[in-house]
């Protein structure tokens, strides 16, 4: 269990901008939370939710309605702004980058007595009845030049393919039959635009308890839409009768099938997944495994799903344990596996191999920038060779988010941020942005509004900033280093403000600084 103190930020990058819509928002949050922090109370959260209505360039093909819908959130918890961007990165291991949760139907006559969607809706008020469904279509499709569907819903255009998971906030067979009419027409539409672009199609997941109110009627048989992923939830071992009512349903149709045991209660059996994979075949059935989360939850017993590791591994379904039970799996001796099936793993090698490219492509220009630096520092007088540098090195955001990175890499763990008030602070800010730590500025004139605390050579911090840094451990960070004085200084000020140093970095230092042990670095100035 972590700490939500770990998380916390006072970083201006902290806030998200996300296409999630506010229940979805609300709803994925507070199950990261419940699932990972210790201590946490959903009362204590707040949020602040606007719509967002300009025309960006990433959402041009949308309407007003749908961009109404777009939503730009912060989130705080007594008082501090959560760093985002750092959980979902190292807890929800990176889906926020192409993960869309989007309900075309909010609400649910289901009443689980577990249902979390409901606890939220509750809290906040979303709706006014959740156990009335409500649909935010339908959806239209208009034609292009060309007589081709353009679809309403999930046209956005992206570098990579998106995972969008449609029922977060409702039962997809409990939806009205016009209802998932209107939606799957909608991602045939969209399968039909990126394919005709050249692109890898988007995957859509949608899951029920009543499998028996799937209708896919309307569909060509034939049609491909194995990006569809449609799942039914088993939670006792008494209903495992909805596995076969799952099959029947959709067993004529091109798509990819899935069993959800989530939350597993009890111990359950694993029938019927030999008739999953007979019907499916393996590339195109899924099995997932999670507890109940949350106040009250039942403990899982590694027992309960034993059975159902063992047979998937036999049948060689790929299976995704959810990451509330890595521990209790790896205690038992059993492998971790967060495995896909084929359309949702051809997604990621898309997005992989989209992510490496863009990474190449940065770390080839980061080292053209540092050649070129040196290049023009050799030709430069000695009075001359710093400013230049700063003006090269900082001139790019690209180089600004590619030296952080490689920083971070290179740095020991850490609580937070100290810089100068000089050109180090785009690289702190960006370093803050990226780790999700707060970082401070050590200013060289005395603020007359705040209260000053301490003093070392030119550099001050006020009050606030010291009580931050007591008993924390504090990265030093700068651009260039020449003599040394600056990073001298700040180590100074974390002294006497109770703080430890946990390392000195900079993107670039002198060759007499560069002999040193005590300061990391990433390149060496030829001068």
């Amino acid at each position: 269990m972590l700490r939500i103190e770990d998380y916390y930020t006072n970083a201006l990058s902290a806030g998200i901008t996300t296409l999630l819509d506010k229940p979805e928002i609300v709803n994925r949050l507070m199950n990261i939370f419940y699932m990972n922090f210790k201590g946490y109370d959903y009362n204590r959260m707040k949020i602040e939710v606007s719509p967002v209505r300009e025309e960006l360039e990433e959402y041009k093909n949308m309407s007003l309605t749908i961009l109404d819908q777009i939503r730009t959130i912060r989130v705080y918890y007594e008082g501090h702004q959560l760093a985002l961007k750092r959980i979902l990165n190292d807890i929800n291991h990176n889906t926020h980058l192409n993960t869309k949760v989007y309900s075309p139907v909010v609400g649910c006559q289901i009443n689980c007595p577990y249902c979390f969607s409901r606890k939220v809706f509750d809290h906040f008020e979303v709706t006014d009845n959740f156990r009335k469904p409500e649909f935010r279509g339908p959806y239209k499709l208009i034609k292009d030049a060309q007589g081709n569907d353009i679809p309403e819903l999930f046209n956005i255009e992206s570098e990579t393919p998106i995972d969008w998971f449609l029922t977060y906030m409702s039962d997809f067979g409990c939806w009205n039959p016009e209802w998932q009419e209107n939606v799957l027409k909608q991602i045939i539409a969209a399968n039909g635009l990126k394919r005709r672009n050249g692109k890898c199609t988007d995957t859509f997941q949608l899951v029920t308890k009543r499998p028996k109110g799937i209708d896919l009627s309307s569909i060509q048989e034939d049609t491909n839409i194995r990006n569809v992923v449609i799942s039914c939830t088993v939670d006792k071992n008494s209903v495992t009768g909805r596995i076969p009512e799952l099959i029947e349903k959709i067993k004529k149709h091109c798509v990819t099938a899935c069993v959800v045991y989530q939350p597993v209660l009890e111990h359950i059996e694993p029938v019927y997944l030999d008739e999953l994979v007979k019907t499916f075949g393996k590339e195109n059935s899924w099995v997932v495994i999670g507890s109940e989360i949350g106040e009250n939850a039942v403990p899982l017993e590694f027992d309960w799903i034993k059975d159902i590791i063992d047979k998937c591994i036999e049948l060689e379904i790929p299976i995704k344990m959810e990451y509330d039970i890595k521990q209790l799996v790896e205690e038992n001796g059993y492998t971790f596996l967060v495995q896909e099936p084929k359309t949702m793993q051809e997604t990621r090698a898309v997005r992989n191999r989209y992510f490496a490219m863009k990474a190449a492509e940065t770390s080839e220009k980061y080292d053209k920038k540092v050649e070129e630096l040196n290049r023009k520092l050799k030709k430069c007088p000695s009075s001359d060779k710093l400013s230049i540098a700063d003006s090269i090195m900082f001139g790019s955001v690209d180089i600004t988010v590619e030296n952080s990175k490689r920083l971070l890499e290179k740095s020991p763990d850490f609580d937070i941020i100290l810089t100068a008030e000089s050109k180090g602070i785009p690289l702190a800010y960006e370093m803050s942005r990226q780790s999700g730590k707060v970082y401070i500025v050590a200013r060289k004139l005395v603020n007359q509004i705040a209260s000053v605390s301490e003093r070392a050579k030119e550099f001050y911090l006020d009050v606030d900033d010291t009580e931050l840094i007591r008993d924390k451990r504090v990265l030093i960070v700068d651009d260039i280093v020449s003599t040394g004085e600056s990073l001298k200084a700040l180590n100074a000020l974390v002294e006497k403000s109770s703080g430890i140093t946990a390392a000195k970095v900079a993107v670039l230092a002198e060759s007499g600084i560069a002999k040193r042990d005590s300061i990391i670095f990433l390149e060496q100035l030829s001068v």
